[in-house]
């Protein structure tokens, strides 16, 4: 009876013990794919080579206390001497991968731990896949809605070919039909008059329709969340509905014309060989409305561009082949200085590690601001010319190898409160490339969070500084 008791007690433990280990790995998954998304994958797929190689089965071909310095600081590791590492950096091109010595060994792992989930996930798709598929003999009604969906894409592929030609075929008889007895069969002018003023009406009817229904879709129905995104959106307003206005009178005209004045013998346009007025009117006019639209944009570009504040907290984005970098400056407010040419060697980003000003920046793979805080960003590349977009800020700036670029805003709106106004729980402000920088230019974005002063704050000193306080300045060169 106390072997079956103590049984039964073992069995439990085992079982509890097991629970407590799946528990931690799918957290440790979920923890990894976060961390994956966030780092990542600007560089990295699973199954497919990107910028860098891909990482399915990485696991396999590495040691994880070997990835796990590699990820934190590649480049320390081929200055090393590493013979894996050298290797790897060879056979990509001597690309240097990011620095990620702000996460500890636990992220990396749950990294580690999320790669090779999803290395072992097409297997079992394959798998799945294999067990459905229908056997030899099968009948057609089995097949899969992928092979039923490529079959009606023919058709319809076919189908509108066979119109064309019967169309085709139809007009020419018709001509031929014509020719023989002196006259046509179909008045072309009348009906390409009809098909005018048709157009005019589908057309301006979409135009409207497409505003009314997807114009909710965009950044704009959300409202600026900066201080100078008012005037913007005013001024993107005013542009938009003068030329829309002057859109819709020339179209209108135009078809109205092109039906009215169809060669149909009752109808003859006068023609003018020249009108000064009229050529007057249209010139001056639109010249005048340009000028003031073209004036008032510049006054608005020059107060946010060349607006000094002291209080403006200062953060450089560092754009690089696929992804962004935010450092933020100390409690002096100082950047550190950069130097191009200290680019993968003592850090991916080239901070001056031998300015004191430095050692209390902050490296981040996150942009986080305190609302109603005027923010300096400055921007650099490493590479090729970005484009740093910030829609709901209304903010752009090309990003420029060799020149440095600049633009300040205060954010209004934070991240908890846009959420609330669009009843989105999953709302992200980002950071977007605007320029067609690469084959992965579509993932090269990065999550932006506003916050209140007090969780700024708490953010801010939970991250770690380029080099501890305590170091010295000659052990500070060797640490980055």
């Amino acid at each position: 009876m106390k072997i079956l008791n103590l049984l039964s007690k073992f069995t439990l433990l085992v079982a509890l013990a097991f629970n407590f280990h799946f528990s931690l790995s799918a957290q440790s998954v979920e923890e990894g794919k976060a961390l994956y998304n966030a780092n990542c994958t600007a560089c990295h797929a699973i199954n497919d080579k990107v910028v860098g190689p891909a990482l399915k089965d990485v696991h396999k071909r590495r040691e994880e206390a070997w990835l796990i310095k590699w990820i934190k600081n590649s480049q320390a590791l081929i200055k090393s001497g590493d013979a894996t590492a050298v290797q790897v950096y060879k056979e990509n091109n001597e690309a240097l991968m990011t620095s990620f010595e702000n996460l500890s060994d636990n992220e990396v792992k749950s990294i580690i731990a999320y790669i090779k989930a999803e290395s072992e996930a097409p297997a079992a798709a394959a798998t799945a896949a294999v067990a459905s598929t229908p056997s030899a003999g099968a009948t057609s009604g089995e097949a899969s809605s992928s092979d039923w969906n490529t079959a009606i894409n023919w058709m319809l592929f076919v189908i509108a070919i066979i119109l064309v030609l019967i169309i085709s075929t139809v007009s020419k008889i018709l001509g031929r039909i014509g020719d023989i007895q002196g006259k046509p069969i179909i008045n072309w002018n009348k009906t390409n008059s009809i098909l005018l003023m048709a157009f005019l009406i589908i057309g301006m009817g979409a135009a409207f329709w497409e505003f009314a229904a997807h114009s909710k879709h965009t950044v704009f129905s959300s409202g600026p969340a900066s201080e100078h995104g008012g005037e913007y959106d005013n001024m993107f307003m005013i542009t938009l509905i003068l030329t829309g206005i002057v859109f819709v009178i020339t179209q209108v005209l135009l078809f109205w014309y092109g039906f009215k004045y169809k060669a149909d013998g009752k109808h003859k346009a006068l023609y003018y060989p020249d009108n000064h007025k009229i050529e007057l009117l249209w010139t001056v006019i639109p010249a005048v409305v340009l000028t003031v639209l073209v004036i008032r944009g510049l006054m608005t570009w020059n107060a946010m561009m060349y607006k000094k504040d002291e209080k403006a907290r200062n953060i450089e984005i560092y754009a690089y082949q696929f992804g962004w970098n935010a450092r933020y400056a100390g409690v002096d407010n100082k950047l550190g200085a950069h130097n191009f040419r200290e680019q993968g060697k003592m850090n991916a980003l080239g901070v001056d590690t031998n300015d004191v000003n430095a050692y209390d920046d902050v490296i981040t793979n996150e942009l986080h601001l305190e609302v109603n805080q005027p923010v300096d960003l400055a921007f650099r590349a490493k590479d090729v010319i970005h484009s740093a977009l910030l829609p709901h800020f209304r903010v752009q700036m090309n990003v420029v190898p060799g020149l440095p670029t600049r633009f300040a805003f205060t954010p209004t709106v934070t991240t908890a409160e846009m959420r609330k106004k669009l009843n989105k729980p999953e709302f992200d402000y980002v950071l977007l490339c605007n320029k067609i920088c690469g084959g992965a230019h579509y993932r090269m974005k990065m999550k932006v969070v506003v916050d209140t002063k007090a969780d700024y704050e708490k953010w801010i000193k939970s991250q770690k500084v380029l080099v501890n306080k305590n170091t010295s300045s000659s052990q500070a060169v060797a640490l980055n």
